[in-house]
This record gives structure tokens, C-alpha cells and sequence, in this order.
């Protein structure tokens, strides 16, 4: 199921763009356009739509909600021949990604740890006060109960237990100072001789309540909002699994469900998961499910069918133009402009391939732009490729409906320029020189290893990559990941070599070369709303993840899912964080900026910094890197 604001894309994509430039399709035949790859490494391209376009369209359904129509007006269009009906209440088990064959977490009372837990396994018990950290082994669970009078350990046996509060339960990794309250109760069910799936077991209310605002966003029409609430519910149902343990999963795999709020130990509630405004279309449209020939109906929906749906495989999931699509205000996603990467498409070459062209051939027919994208043909110097699935067909764009019109720009470095520092110090700038464009997102890391950082942009699903600090062309251009990944910099490997991760969700994709493939690493670790860093903790030569939640980082010394090895706190929770190794001894440690002030620190521990100095305007954007390949991370700025 594809959220409103962000694409399920299984794939992730990098490679080298290499070709000549072809601004206009050649026709090959009349149902086939061909495409040559352009210099620059990238066609610009307009396409309509976000997502699979099955079923309802988000969009859509605001655009109807702001001309009067109601929820049950909306779901009679979007899902034509189902009815209403009322299936009460029921509970749901919802297994929790974030610890997936986890082996390790810790549980507390949403009111605060001072408040009670009852922990229930082979017919044994644990109550109390406390944070309950469980782990497991041949024998069964092993639940070490903390309070302020110290740690005591009981063993439950049994391949399963509950954990409960008289209002739901936080759920956190081992060791973290955060965590999340969600309603209900908490199974915690074997997976493997130490591990455990948690799984929250709730009424559909309540899970609807962590459905409904991650689904869509809170601030839509209340029409909207019930349409969403009725069509997630029936989703819910229609593709539970009954035999398992559990019928859900929390991601975009089943539907996005974050729980009530982010919770300390104390009982503090740090950020809301939940919405007035999506609970109340939850309460409005209690029980109400979409009903087609005696059963639940399969309610897909996505962000927007660019005004054409498409068909499912359901009498009720019909193709047909959709009035309302483009209607709603503010709508970006029914028509757009995006970049198209040569790399994003040579990937699917046979391995080691180059592209050569790309063949459209054959759309539905239906809307702008002959419609969606029904097969293309990838031609590589080492054979062919058959492309015919509609999530392949995107090629990380946001839907299968686009065009190429042109080839894509090369940065010019007009009004972009960059003014880097060798040394610590307040001081002027060793370095200055343009790159990019004003609209790109910058990146640093050294691209071919020699040991000197150097920028790479961002623009759209494309990188262009400099192995020098001076204007001019990207020593490398490729595509990587989706335009609405988050996009991390590391050697990941340690072979001195930066190369690129996006994270997705809580879900994180690290690859280890700068050239096609898919993602060598494929980990979770934190929560979704966590603010991410990169960097070499313990100077093993590795970069790794880290966490801020607040004012407090969870620094992890491996590449693998897990819980941090480093908690700490640093700075203020409105400071921007930067990270680098400052005193040249290997290890990556944090910096703090507060106004055009900056504060170093030397070690990841709570203290003073050991650097505090200034450089470039407070409204300059911060770079980190090691310019001059000394071994010591500087500064630089951004500046227009």
C-alpha cells in the first residue's frame, strides 16, 4: 500500500551516466519511442500521479471534500458496486518492524517508570514498578526489572509472553532513553533460539487512531480524513492473517502505523503520533468497512491517480477518469516535473551492462500523454531487458505515467558558492569556488579515496559527484535511491571510499561503490522521526549510524539492526548538529551550531566543548569535511 508521502520502491539504483545527449524521442515504431542516453546524465521528464493508482486517490479524495462531497459520496466513487457495512470493534495484532527478531527491548509504563508493569509467561509473573528489559534464551525469557532500589532478574519460561499497563505500554530498544506508548497490550512471541517478534495486540479503533495521520495528513478534510479511516480499516481486515502471529505489519508492506507517542522513562510525552483530526474521522465512521459479496472489500488507495484510475484485481477496483484528482488545493502530485536518471535506468541492464537506449513501448492509452507506461525495453551493450511491472515501470519516479521531454541540465555553479577552511579556527576561507545549482542538495565525501572530501549535489533521484574542489563538470553522475529518500554519506565498508545510503523510513539502504546495483546493506535501526548522523565513532575506519532524539544520541558502532552503543547527551535540542573527526585521531565526534557559533567536542560523552569558534553568517549553510586530506574535518559554508 504507497503512502501519500512516500513510494514503496523495492529497487534502489546507482550507476555512472555515460552516452550521448537526445532531447527528442526517435520513433522506432508507431506504438515505441526510443531514448539515448543525454551527456548530462539525466532527462527531465512530466508525468501525473503518485503511487500504484489503484483504488482511491488521497489527493482525490480532498479535492471532492473541498467541493461538499462526503466521505461515503468518496468511497462509492473510488471503490464503485461496494456497500457499507459495520463490523464493530475487533482486536488486531500488529507486529512492531522496529523489532523484528529483536533481541533485546525494554518496556515501561506510558505514565513513567515509577508506575506499574505486569509481565505474564509459563504461567509466571512479574508486577511492579520499573523498566522491564527482556531478553531470551533456550530456556525462556530472562526479565530484568529496573528501579531506583536497583536491577532484579526473574526467568519466565515459554516460548511467549504479555506485557501490560492499565493504558498501553512503551516499547523501546535496550538502553534507549525514548520510546513509543502504544495502545493495548504487547505479545512478545519466539523467533529464533534468542530472538523475539513484539507485536501489539489493540482494538481497530486504536489502531486506526496510529493508522490514519501517517496514512494521510492530519490537516485534510474531514471527508477526507473518513474516507481514509474507512478504507485503512477495511484494508486492515481484508489482508490480516488470522493463522499467524500476527495479522499486520507497521510499514508501507501492510500499512504505516506509528503507535500513540514518543515517551521518556519518566513518563514525558516528547512527540504525538496521533491527531485530533484523524481521531475524530476514526470515532465518526466507527466499525464502517467497505462490503462487497459477503466480505470485506480490498480497499487499496495511493497518494493520487494523476486523474486516471488505474484497475486492480477486484470487480470494484475499476480504471476510470477521476474528476476530483488535480481539484484539491496545493495538490504537487496530480502533475509534476522530476529528473529521470540514466543510472536509475541502466541498472536494469543485464550485470555490467551499459545503456544504449531506452524503449518505451506501449502505454494503457488512457489520459495526457498516452497514459501510464505498460512495457519498456532497456537495450545495454550486453543484451536487453524487458521492463513490465508498474512498480518497476517507475524507474524511482512517482508513478508509471510520465514522458521524458528533454535532457537534463549539467550543474553550472551559478550563485552557488562554497568557501571551505583548512583549520579550526575563526578565520577566512582557504578555499572558495562554485559548483551545483542554488536548488541542490549539497553532499560531502571522498568519491575515489583519496583521503580529501569533496562535494557532490542532489538533484532530484540524480548525484553528480566532483573529485575536486573547483567549478566545473561531476566527475561521475548516477541515480540512486528514490527523489524522496533521505540521503546519508559514509564508508560504509571501510575500504576509504564514500559512497551513498538513503533512508526510507526506518529502513536505511547502504551501498558500497558508486556505480549500479542494488543496496549492499539493508538495515533498520531508530525510529522514523529520528534525526540521523554518519560517522566513525570508534575509529575503526566504518561509518556508522546515529540517532538524535531531543537532546539525546544513540550512537551505534555496527551497520546491523540493533541497539546503540554510546548514549549520550550534547548541546541544546534546537542546536544543528554536525559531525567530524576535529582533533585528527580517527574518531568521528559531535559539533553543535547555536547562531554563527559553533562548539566542538572531542568525545562522544556529555560535556563542554573543546572548540568553541565562529565562521562564515549565521543564514550560511554548514558543510563538514577534510579538504586538504590532513586527516582533521574542517568547515566550510554554503553561501548564494
Amino acid at each position: 500500500m504507497s503512502r501519500l508521502r512516500r513510494l514503496l520502491q523495492a529497487a534502489l539504483v546507482g550507476v555512472m551516466a555515460v552516452g550521448t545527449a537526445t532531447i527528442a524521442p526517435v520513433t522506432a515504431q508507431a506504438a515505441e519511442t526510443v531514448y539515448t542516453p543525454p551527456a548530462s546524465g539525466a532527462w527531465e521528464v512530466r508525468g501525473h500521479g503518485y503511487g500504484h493508482g489503484i483504488g482511491m486517490s488521497q489527493w482525490g479524495a480532498r479535492g471532492a471534500a473541498q467541493q461538499g462531497r462526503s466521505a461515503g459520496e468518496i468511497l462509492d466513487f473510488y471503490y464503485p458496486g461496494t456497500t457499507t457495512n459495520n463490523i464493530g470493534n475487533p482486536q488486531i495484532r500488529v507486529q512492531l518492524s522496529a523489532f523484528r527478531s529483536t533481541a533485546a527491548a525494554t518496556f515501561w509504563s506510558p505514565t513513567g517508570s515509577a508506575n506499574g508493569v505486569a509481565v505474564d509467561g509459563g504461567g509466571a509473573r512479574v508486577e511492579g514498578p520499573g523498566a522491564f528489559t527482556v531478553r531470551l534464551d533456550a530456556q525462556g525469557f530472562v526479565v530484568d526489572r529496573t528501579t531506583a532500589g536497583g536491577t532484579e532478574t526473574t526467568r519466565l519460561p515459554g516460548n511467549d509472553m504479555w506485557v501490560r499497563t492499565v493504558d498501553g505500554v512503551v516499547a523501546a530498544p535496550a538502553g534507549a532513553g525514548e520510546g513509543v506508548w502504544y495502545r493495548g497490550a504487547i505479545r512478545l512471541v519466539r523467533t529464533g533460539e534468542t530472538t523475539y517478534d513484539v507485536v501489539n495486540l489493540l482494538s481497530m479503533q486504536e489502531y486506526l487512531y496510529g493508522v490514519v495521520p501517517r496514512e494521510m495528513p492530519s490537516g485534510f478534510d474531514a471527508a477526507a480524513l473518513q474516507a481514509q479511516a474507512v478504507a485503512a480499516r477495511s484494508y486492515a481486515l481484508s489482508v490480516s492473517r488470522p493463522n499467524a502471529s500476527y495479522d499486520l505489519c507497521d510499514t508501507t508492506a501492510c500499512q504505516v502505523y506509528g503507535g500513540r507517542a514518543a515517551v521518556t522513562p519518566a513518563g514525558k510525552v516528547t512527540f504525538n503520533r496521533e491527531a485530533g483530526s484523524t481521531n475524530a474521522a476514526v470515532d465518526a465512521t466507527g466499525g464502517q468497512v467497505r462490503w462487497y459479496q459477503g466480505a470485506v472489500a480490498f480497499t487499496q488507495f495511493s497518494s493520487s491517480n494523476g486523474g486516471h484510475s488505474r484497475a486492480g484485481n477486484k470487480p470494484y477496483l475499476v480504471a476510470r477518469p477521476d474528476p476530483w484528482s488535480g481539484a484539491a488545493r496545493n495538490d504537487t502530485v496530480h502533475s509534476w516535473t522530476a529528473q529521470l536518471s540514466v543510472g536509475a535506468v541502466q541498472a536494469k541492464c543485464p550485470a555490467g551492462g551499459t545503456l544504449q537506449r531506452l524503449v518505451l513501448t506501449s502505454r494503457d492509452g488512457r489520459g495526457d500523454l498516452g497514459g501510464r507506461i505498460t512495457g519498456a525495453r532497456v537495450e545495454c551493450t550486453n543484451g536487453s531487458t524487458i521492463v513490465n511491472t508498474e512498480s518497476a515501470l517507475r524507474f524511482g519516479l512517482k508513478s508509471s505515467w510520465w514522458v521524458p521531454t528533454a535532457a537534463a541540465a549539467a550543474p553550472t555553479g551559478a550563485g552557488n558558492g562554497y568557501y571551505l577552511s583548512n583549520s579550526n579556527s575563526t578565520g577566512k576561507a582557504d578555499v572558495v569556488f562554485r559548483y551545483g545549482n542554488p536548488d541542490d542538495t549539497v553532499l560531502v565525501g571522498d568519491w575515489d579515496g583519496n583521503r580529501s572530501d569533496t562535494l557532490a549535489v542532489r538533484r532530484g533521484g540524480t548525484y553528480h559527484l566532483s573529485n575536486s574542489n573547483t567549478s566545473g563538470v561531476a566527475s561521475v553522475v548516477m541515480g540512486y535511491g528514490n527523489p524522496d529518500d533521505t540521503v546519508l554519506v559514509g564508508d560504509w565498508d571501510g575500504n576509504g571510499t564514500d559512497t551513498l545510503a538513503v533512508r526510507r523510513g526506518g529502513t536505511y539502504f547502504l551501498s558500497n561503490s558508486n556505480s549500479t546495483g542494488t543496496a549492499d546493506v539493508v538495515m533498520g535501526y531508530g525510529n522514523p522521526d529520528d534525526t540521523v548522523l554518519v560517522g566513525d565513532w570508534d575509529g575503526n575506519g566504518t561509518d556508522t549510524l546515529a540517532v538524535r532524539r531531543g537532546g539525546t544520541y544513540f550512537l551505534s558502532n555496527s551497520n546491523s539492526t540493533g541497539t546503540a552503543d554510546v548514549v549520550m547527551g550534547y548541546g541544546n535540542p534546537g542546536d544543528t548538529v554536525l559531525v567530524g573527526d576535529w582533533d585528527g585521531n580517527r574518531s568521528d565526534t559531535l559539533a553543535v551550531r547555536r547562531g554563527g557559533t559553533y562548539f566542538l567536542s572531542n568525545s562522544n560523552a556529555t560535556g563542554v566543548a573543546d572548540i568553541v569558534m565562529g565562521y562564515g553568517n549565521p543564514d550560511d549553510i554548514t558543510i563538514v569535511g577534510d579538504w586538504d586530506g590532513n586527516g582533521t574535518n574542517t568547515l566550510g559554508v554554503r553561501r548564494p
